[in-house]
């Protein structure tokens, strides 16, 4: 099986040993997608029997595309259709809920917990008593699109706490972000430590939602100096103790494969 795990700034894909990383971005294309998969098989002699595809969006029951902010030109895409050439199974999910499979794959049976990832935006998924949160069209978890209200007016949750907001929020690039992380400006980590408390009141909310035992973080905004112990701080304090000491905030074990890995184990399924 072959999985892939497309992102807002990344693709990543990987079957057994083999494994390739390359750039994104919002003009990428299914056509330069399709493109990428062909020639990682091609030059890894692999004829995949299947491919799990995870996507930063709305997937439909059918595997059909449906909002995607952070790939625009993806929505309304038919995987299944698309790599039919490449592949006799083919199946599409939304990326957090293939961490979600990757990470809690040997979770107790009856567990109560969640993956969120905190990249180019927010995504979440969980599992309430053993089974996978769906809500009636198979699209619970989009923690990023909770409103929150600053300064201003309301704003989406991934707008305060996505990486890619975060950097245009300052007028960055993500490489000049990294540049100014480097030089250490003030502006730049106290931005990114305000990105931080943002998601950990996201994660409040959850917490007092759902009451997991466990909550799995996942994504490139992690890595950002400031952003994690941010996170659990604003999490912690605005947490009821009790639901706090119940929950096990920790990073997912597979780090950044995560999502191709849990497309291989649902389309595997």
């Amino acid at each position: 099986m072959l999985g892939v795990d497309l992102g807002g700034t990344k693709l990543l894909m990987i079957c057994g040993d083999a494994e390739q990383r390359s750039e994104t971005g919002p003009d990428f294309s299914p056509a330069e997608l399709v493109a990428r998969i062909r020639g990682f098989a091609e030059d890894h002699g692999i004829n995949p029997r299947g491919i799990g595809i995870a996507v930063p969006a709305l997937v439909d029951a059918n595997g059909r595309i449906g909002a995607c902010d952070v790939l625009p030109r993806f929505s309304d895409w038919d995987a299944a259709t698309a790599l039919a050439p490449l592949a006799d199974r083919v199946v599409a999910t939304n990326d957090v809920k293939a961490a979600l499979a990757e990470e809690m794959h040997d979770a107790p049976p009856d567990v109560t917990a969640g993956v969120i990832m905190a990249g180019t935006a927010i995504g979440a998924a969980f599992i309430t008593h053993g089974r996978t949160l769906l809500g009636a069209n198979g699209w619970a978890g989009e923690l990023g699109y909770l409103p929150i209200s600053v300064e201003g007016g309301v704003r989406r949750l991934d707008e305060l706490a996505g990486g890619s907001f975060i950097a245009a929020r300052l007028g960055l690039s993500p490489e000049q972000l990294a540049q100014r992380v480097g030089d250490g400006d003030a502006t730049t980590l106290a931005t990114i430590r305000d990105g931080g408390r943002a998601l950990g009141l996201g994660i409040a909310g959850v917490i007092h939602l759902l009451n997991p035992s466990k909550l799995a973080l996942g994504g490139g905004a992690l890595r950002l100096p400031g952003y994690l112990d941010a996170v659990r701080t604003a999490a912690s304090e605005h947490s009821l103790p009790d639901l706090w000491k119940a929950c096990a905030l920790t990073e997912v074990r597979a780090g950044d494969r995560v999502a191709a890995l849990g497309a291989i184990r649902v389309a595997s399924a």
